[in-house]
């Protein structure tokens, strides 16, 4: 019963948050610190004495059963666990080491099986970061990255853990390209335009470089253009492909709404030189339209196995962009500067420029959102 009890504490151990290397406290180890603090105001009390020996040799065995269990798992998270263990009774032994109890009590320093466990930490954790770098596979090298960097953790420059953790890193990196952008926009020569505009023709090297272009690494990936790859001889693990063959042209009005517009301007002066003020009315016309729109299709491929990672669509709303435009009646003098620039916008070219800036935007920043998403 006693062995089952201290397998299910093992179990809870395993499963619980926090710094696993944390010194660990048990109902044993509360008994007998609240015992050592009683003991500090009555230091003579021989029963209180007997409590506190007793409840320390009550606790280290506790600790002692856990740690025995801990040496008998497989699981490489027995070592946290064991140092945890061991952290405690180095707590206990200093407590008891402190107090008038000291020379009836056989209290040892733990530092020496401390360390003997970090050894025995970073040689199991090195193996198993070996084991999976040799797997020659992305996810075997970020596995082994995580390893070694345990290795580390244990025993700064065991053996040759930095070099293979620079490997390992360098292997578990996703090398994507992200190829020319296809389009087909055919429909009439204001398509044409803007098929041929350079930020169209050059979005997926603005895409490369927003999620970190060539230089950086961003969660497990590097991001190329084609350009880059062929320029840096790069061999990508990943391409990705986007497809836009059409858009929902503008004008599209949403609504329309009138502004009424008053304003006190000064108009002269009285005979005694004080200003003389006038209201002025005027009534803005805006008309409302809505952004053009576009499906995206976008596809991610694994080159070597030459698999669909992820095939979807980007959705741009007409509706989550709007462009204004107006028209006055009155007088002139009603309208401010935000007024005018309502006026001076024209539904044609500078308007229509606008709303594909607002939707390539928004293009952009979604394409980026999903790739990202993916590589993290």
């Amino acid at each position: 019963m006693r062995k089952l009890l201290v397998l299910l504490s093992i179990t809870a151990l395993f499963t619980a948050c926090g710094n696993p290397q944390k010194a660990v406290s048990y109902a044993e180890d509360k008994q007998f610190f609240d015992a050592v603090r009683k003991l500090e105001k009555k230091p003579n009390e021989a029963d209180l004495r007997r409590d506190v020996i007793d409840l320390y040799n009550q606790a280290v065995r506790v600790h002692q059963d856990r740690i025995e269990a801990f040496r008998n798992s497989m699981d490489l998270r027995r070592f946290d666990q064991t140092i945890g263990e061991y952290n405690s009774l180095q707590r206990l032994s200093e407590a008891i080491r402190t107090s008038s109890v000291f020379r009836e009590v056989q209290a040892p320093n733990y530092f020496t099986e401390v360390q003997r466990v970090k050894e025995d930490a970073a040689a199991a954790y090195y193996d198993a970061g070996i084991r999976f770098l040799d797997e020659g596979t992305k996810q075997g090298a970020s596995r082994a990255y995580q390893h070694l960097q345990k290795t580390a953790q244990y025993v700064p420059n065991y053996r040759d853990v930095v070099r293979l953790q620079r490997e390992a890193f360098e292997a578990s990196i996703i090398n994507i390209v992200i190829n020319p952008i296809q389009t087909g926009f055919f429909q009439n020569n204001w398509n044409n335009n803007w098929n041929a505009d350079m930020r169209i023709r050059f979005l997926h090297q603005q895409l490369a470089m927003d999620l970190g272009g060539p230089g950086n690494i961003a969660g497990s990936a590097r991001f190329f253009s084609d350009m880059d790859a062929m320029r840096l001889n790069i061999r990508p693990d990943w391409v990705v492909d986007i497809s836009w063959q059409g858009l929902s042209m503008p004008p599209n009005i949403l609504n329309r709404y009138d502004r009424q517009l008053s304003k006190n301007i000064q108009v002269g002066k009285d005979s005694s030189g004080r200003p003389v003020f006038q209201t002025v009315r005027a009534v803005l016309h805006v008309t409302r339209y809505q952004n053009p729109g576009a499906d995206i299709d976008y596809r991610i491929v694994d080159v070597e196995t030459n698999t669909n990672l992820e095939w979807s669509r980007v959705n741009i709303n007409n509706n989550i962009g709007v462009f204004e435009t107006a028209t006055f009646t009155g007088d002139s003098r009603a309208l401010d500067q935000n007024d005018w620039a309502l006026v001076n916008n024209r539904l044609g070219g500078q308007m229509n420029e606008q709303m594909m800036r607002d939707m390539y935007d928004q293009l952009l920043r979604e394409l980026r959102q999903r790739i990202r998403a993916r590589t993290l």
